[in-house]
C-alpha cells in the first residue's frame, strides 16, 4: 500500500473541466465573423477539405506523430484529454492516481463504453493496446512504442474497470502520451491481425463519435455518426452523440483549389488557409475565418553537425544570421504565421519570451563569420568558395513541403544566395524516402516540425544523441534521439538535461531545464527557428462551432467534428 496517493481528477470535477476546456480553446479575438447564434440541431453532412491524407495509413498508433493522422480522432478515444493549458481531464477514464514517485498510475474506467463492433471497453482493452505498443514486433514499435512507451514495465488489470500502469522511471510526459492519439484505444479483437493489416489500420475499430465507413487512398475519408456515443471528453462543448450524421474529409493539396471549393459551396470548411486566400473569407458575408496558435513545436531548420560545411559552428551561425526570417514570414503569410524566436512554442507553458528578437538578422556579422571560416573566395556565379575553390553549398533535404514551408524554403534559398553567396540545393522527396536519405548523411539542412504533444517528446526526438546513420538509444528507459533528429547532435550534457526534464514532475524545474537546452542549441546554431505552429480554418457562416476544429484532444485543424453542427 502506498503511503500517499495524488488524486488528479475525478468525475466530480468533470463539469468544471468542461467549462474550462471550452474557454481554453477560444480562438484569437477578432479573427473571424463567427458562426450561427441559433442552437445547433442534429443532422446533415459536414464536408471539409484538408491538404494531406494520413501518410502512414489508418492505424492511429502507427501515424500518431503526423498532423494528417489526427482526423482519425473521429473514430478513436483515449483514457484522458489534454487542454490547451496542458491540464488533463476525464474521458474513457473517470479518475486516476499517480504514486508519489511518479511511476505507478491507476485508472478507473467508464463502464458504459462499447467499441463500434459491439465489444465492451474495459481494463483488458487498455492492457491489450498498451501491451501491443510495447511489443517490438508491433509495426507501431519504432514510430511510437520505442519513443513513448519505452518506460512502461507492466500493465495490470486490477478489476474489470481498473487498470494499473507501472513505469521503470518517472515520466512527466506520460499523461500527454495517453491523452494523444498515441493513447487511442482500439478493440482488442482487431489488434490480433497480421502485421500488414495492423500497419494499414483498415481493420481497427475504436469507440469514437464517428465510425469510418470509407477510405479512398490519398483522396477521401467518410465517417458516419455513432448514435450510441455518450462518453465525450470533459473538454468537449457538449455531451451525447455528435450533431452531424456524416463527416466527409476531402484531401486537396493545392490551397487555391481548397479555397475555390469552399467559395462554390462544394465543401463546408477548409483547413490550412493560404495567406493570399484569407481575404476571400475573413470579414466576408457568408463565411467565417479563424486562426489559433498551438503548443506544438515550431518549424525549424536543423543543421547537420556531422557532414559538410555545417560541421563548422561559424558557418551555422552565419546561416542563422544571414536571413531576416521575420520579414520573410510576414511577407509570405501576411501575419497568419509568426516568426519563431525559440525552439519552444509561445503557446507552451514552458516558453520564455527572453529569446524574442535575439535571433534577428545581422548580414554583416554573418559575412564576417564566413570569412573567418575560410569561405573568402567567389566563383564566376558569385557563390563563396574556399581556398581549394569549392563552392559553399548547403544541401537541404525535406519531405515534399506544403504551405507555408514550400514558399519559405524558396525564399530562404534566394536570401542566402543574395546576402551571403551561399548556394542552397533544395531536394524534396516523399516522406517514405526521406529517412533513407537522412541515413546516407548527404545533406546539410533538414527542415522539420518535430511532433509530440509534450515538450520532452519534441526535444528528445529532435536533439537527443543520434549518430550519422540514425542510430539512437535510451537512458534510464527514456529514448533519446530519433530518425528525425536532423542535426545529429551527440552531446552527453544535452542528453542529461533531456532526461532530467523528462523525469521532472515540477513545472518550474522542467522550465529551467528546457531553458538550458534552448539557450545552448540556439547559441550553437544547431537548429534555426522559423515560424510557430499556427492553424487556420475557413468555413461557411452556416457552420456551428467551427473553432471546435482547434479544440482538444488535439490543438490543430484535425476535422474532429464531434462539436460541429451544420443546422
Amino acid at each position: 500500500m502506498r503511503n500517499r496517493i495524488i488524486r488528479l481528477f475525478t468525475v466530480l470535477v468533470a463539469g468544471m473541466a468542461l467549462a474550462a476546456g471550452s474557454c481554453a480553446s477560444d480562438p484569437e479575438p477578432g479573427s473571424g465573423n463567427g458562426g450561427p447564434t441559433s442552437p445547433p440541431q442534429p443532422g446533415g453532412t459536414f464536408t471539409i477539405a484538408l491538404p494531406s491524407y494520413p501518410q502512414r495509413g489508418l492505424n492511429p498508433h502507427y501515424g500518431a506523430a503526423f498532423d494528417a493522422s489526427q482526423v482519425l480522432r473521429n473514430s478513436y478515444d483515449s483514457l484522458i484529454a489534454e487542454d490547451r493549458n496542458e491540464r488533463f481531464h476525464p474521458w474513457l477514464a473517470t479518475e486516476w492516481t499517480v504514486s508519489p514517485d511518479g511511476t505507478v498510475y491507476e485508472f478507473t474506467l467508464r463502464e458504459d463504453v462499447t467499441f463500434h463492433n459491439g465489444e465492451k471497453f474495459d481494463a483488458h482493452a487498455v492492457k491489450a493496446n498498451i501491451d501491443l505498443l510495447r511489443n517490438p514486433d508491433s509495426p507501431s514499435w519504432t514510430v511510437l512504442g520505442l519513443l513513448q512507451y519505452s518506460s512502461v514495465s507492466s500493465v495490470d488489470v486490477l478489476d474489470p474497470y481498473k487498470v494499473r500502469i507501472t513505469l521503470s522511471t518517472p515520466r512527466a510526459d506520460f499523461l500527454s502520451t495517453l491523452a494523444g492519439l498515441s493513447g487511442a484505444i482500439a478493440a482488442p479483437s482487431t489488434l490480433t491481425a497480421d502485421k500488414q493489416t495492423l500497419t494499414s489500420g483498415t481493420g481497427l475499430v475504436g469507440t469514437g463519435p464517428f465510425i469510418l465507413d470509407k477510405a479512398v487512398q490519398g483522396q477521401e475519408l467518410e465517417f458516419r455518426k455513432n448514435p450510441d456515443y455518450r462518453w465525450g471528453p470533459a473538454t468537449a462543448r457538449h455531451q451525447g452523440a455528435a450533431y452531424v450524421d456524416k463527416v466527409v474529409v476531402k484531401y486537396i493539396p493545392e490551397a487555391s483549389t481548397r479555397a475555390g471549393l469552399l467559395r462554390s459551396g462544394e465543401v463546408d470548411a477548409i483547413g490550412t488557409v493560404k495567406a493570399t486566400d484569407i481575404p476571400l473569407f475573413d470579414g466576408i458575408d457568408g463565411f467565417q475565418y479563424e486562426q489559433i496558435g498551438s503548443a506544438a513545436a515550431p518549424t525549424v531548420i536543423m543543421l547537420n553537425l556531422t557532414n559538410g560545411p555545417t560541421t563548422d559552428v561559424r558557418v551555422r551561425r552565419a546561416i542563422a544570421k544571414g536571413v531576416d526570417i521575420a520579414a520573410v514570414v510576414d511577407s509570405l503569410t501576411k501575419g497568419s504565421q509568426r516568426r519563431a524566436w525559440s525552439l519552444i512554442s509561445p503557446d507552451s507553458a514552458y516558453y520564455d519570451p527572453k529569446y524574442e528578437n535575439k535571433g534577428t538578422a545581422d548580414i554583416a556579422a554573418a559575412r564576417t563569420l564566413l570569412d573567418e571560416a575560410g569561405w573568402t573566395g567567389r566563383d564566376a556565379d558569385g557563390y563563396r568558395t574556399d581556398s581549394a575553390g569549392r563552392r559553399l553549398t548547403i544541401r537541404l533535404l525535406a519531405t515534399v513541403p506544403t504551405y507555408p514551408e514550400d514558399d519559405f524554403l524558396e525564399a530562404w534559398q534566394a536570401e542566402l544566395r543574395q546576402n551571403l553567396g551561399i548556394q542552397v540545393e533544395l531536394q524534396f522527396v516523399e516522406n517514405a524516402q526521406v529517412y533513407d536519405l537522412l541515413a546516407r548523411n548527404q545533406y546539410e539542412a533538414f527542415p522539420r516540425q518535430v511532433g509530440g504533444l509534450d515538450l520532452s517528446l519534441q526535444f528528445n526526438r529532435a536533439y537527443g544523441s543520434t549518430s550519422p546513420d540514425l542510430k539512437y538509444g535510451q537512458i534510464d528507459g527514456i529514448t533519446i534521439g530519433s530518425i528525425v533528429a536532423g542535426s545529429k547532435l551527440a552531446d552527453p550534457e544535452v542528453d542529461r538535461w533531456l532526461v532530467e526534464s523528462t523525469k521532472a514532475t515540477d513545472r518550474d524545474q522542467r522550465k529551467q531545464l528546457f531553458d538550458k537546452i534552448t539557450g545552448y542549441l540556439l547559441d550553437k546554431a544547431v537548429a534555426i527557428p522559423l515560424y510557430t505552429d499556427r492553424n487556420s480554418v475557413a468555413a461557411s457562416s452556416a457552420i456551428h462551432h467551427v473553432t471546435s476544429l482547434f479544440d482538444p484532444p488535439r490543438n490543430s485543424v484535425n476535422a474532429w467534428a464531434y462539436d460541429i453542427a451544420v443546422r
